[in-house]
C-alpha cells in the first residue's frame, strides 16, 4: 500500500510542476518576448527571415525561412 501512496504523491508533484511550467511558458509567450533571434543579433527582414534566408513556400499554405545556400527551413520570426 505504501507503494501506491508513493506513486500518487509522485503524480501530484509532477502535475503541480507541469502546471507551473505551462503557466510560465504561456505568460512568457503572451508578453511578446522571443528567444528566437538571428545570428549576431541581426534584425529579421519584413518577412521574419534572417540575413541569408529567403521566405519559401513549403506547401499547404505554409512558408518558412530557408537558407539561400541550402539547409533546414525555420518558421519566420514574429515581431
Amino acid at each position: 500500500m505504501k507503494t501506491v501512496y508513493k506513486i500518487i504523491i509522485a503524480c501530484i508533484i509532477t502535475m503541480i510542476i507541469t502546471a507551473f511550467v505551462t503557466t510560465y511558458i504561456i505568460i512568457h509567450n503572451e508578453t511578446g518576448e522571443s528567444e528566437m533571434v538571428c545570428a549576431d543579433n541581426a534584425s529579421p527582414d519584413i518577412n521574419g527571415c534572417c540575413p541569408g534566408e529567403e521566405l519559401t513556400p513549403l506547401g499547404d499554405s505554409v512558408v518558412g525561412c530557408c537558407p539561400t545556400d541550402g539547409g533546414d527551413c525555420f518558421p519566420p520570426i514574429g515581431k
